[in-house]
């Protein structure tokens, strides 16, 4: 069924970024942007999700081939990236984009033994914030400040006294960020009772805890038997089976929403650290166009590429984030060095 998904997805994905008929002159066939996904799919507001739309529109709109590759495994995944990097293309611009963090390791010691190549006609841009090489154009959405504003929200409800954080891997820097914002914020706003729960400790794929919805579900039905209050899942995928927990039991514990407003999906959803990766992904995208790539790229809360956004219906009960906490969060941000 898998494998069904990813060829329908491509299929669309070669159907979307072809020329429209008439448009043939605003097309640039000498410009092409390549992505790298992971191996277990393209899910919808899940981080791969967000970039795969936000390139969709980019390319579209300034007229550039767009190819999406999904591979079948990791190992799928990094021999084409290594394929790609390695075969220059006369006459052509491409921007290749490592979409998921799960290729990082590889990536790394690739450029560290000089297997990437920066030239003008081919640039390798990564999604991860630890990454720097002069061959590589890395990219960096830090959560500490959006998540301190969601841990201190949450310290000031009267209905929480305990929260839990599950994250993928702690490994990855957007993850601890987003750990530690929330811890701080928690205990700013009068509360300490914290635990954390890292997948990749469980697990011997370090990149499985992205895509565990159905055991989710599971640690769910245990969150709600310890009497937790609160969740924070910066898992990716995983997130969907902890929401679908609070839609089966309304009122069982509430989830913080993760990378877009979860709202939807549950009543039980409080607020949501959102972001805006298709906006990033396009930023990336005419910067390369125009040749102002940098090589160091961060998009944060400062610029309204992270913010909290308050579900609905508890807008009466928690109102806006004070403007010295947003200030104080992003001054925390700016010294983050754990």
């Amino acid at each position: 069924m898998r494998n069904i998904f990813k060829i329908l997805l491509i299929l669309v994905c070669f159907s979307s970024c072809t020329k429209h008929k008439g448009d043939s002159d605003r097309f640039k066939y000498d410009m092409e942007v390549i992505a790298i996904f992971s191996s277990y799919g393209v899910s919808e507001h899940t981080h791969d999700g967000l970039i795969y739309s936000g390139l969709i529109k980019a390319t579209d709109s300034l007229g550039i081939v767009f190819r999406p590759i999904i591979p079948f495994t990791y190992e799928d995944g990094t021999n084409t990236i290594d394929r790609l990097i390695k075969s220059d293309q006369s006459g052509k611009k491409r921007l290749i984009i490592s979409a998921d963090p799960e290729y990082s390791d590889y990536l790394s010691k690739l450029a560290s033994e000089g297997g990437v190549i920066d030239s003008d006609s081919t640039k390798l841009l990564v999604f991860d914030g630890d990454l720097s090489h002069p061959d590589l154009y890395a990219v960096h959405v830090p959560l500490y400040a959006v998540m301190y504003e969601a841990g201190y929200l949450a310290g000031r409800m009267d209905s929480v006294s305990n929260a839990r954080i599950y994250i993928a891997n702690d490994n990855y820097r957007y993850m601890r960020e987003g750990k530690d914002g929330f811890i701080d914020g928690f205990a700013l706003g009068g509360k300490d009772n914290i635990d954390v729960v890292d997948f990749s400790e469980t697990n011997d794929d370090d990149t499985e805890g992205f895509y565990k919805a159905s055991l989710a579900y599971l640690y769910a039905e245990e969150c709600y038997n310890d009497s937790c209050d609160m969740v924070l899942p910066v898992c990716g995928e995983t997130i969907m089976g902890f929401l679908r927990y609070n839609r089966e039991f309304p009122g069982s514990f509430y989830t913080v929403g993760v990378g877009a407003d979860m709202s939807v999906y549950s009543p039980d959803v409080p607020f949501s650290c959102v972001e805006h990766l298709d906006r990033v992904v396009n930023e990336c995208v005419v910067a390369w166009v125009e040749n102002r790539l940098e090589h160091k790229m961060t998009f944060g809360m400062d610029g309204g590429w992270v913010e909290l956004i308050v579900s609905g219906n508890y807008k009466n009960q928690l109102g806006q984030v004070p403007s010295e906490i947003h200030r104080q969060a992003l001054e925390k941000e700016a010294g983050y060095e754990r």
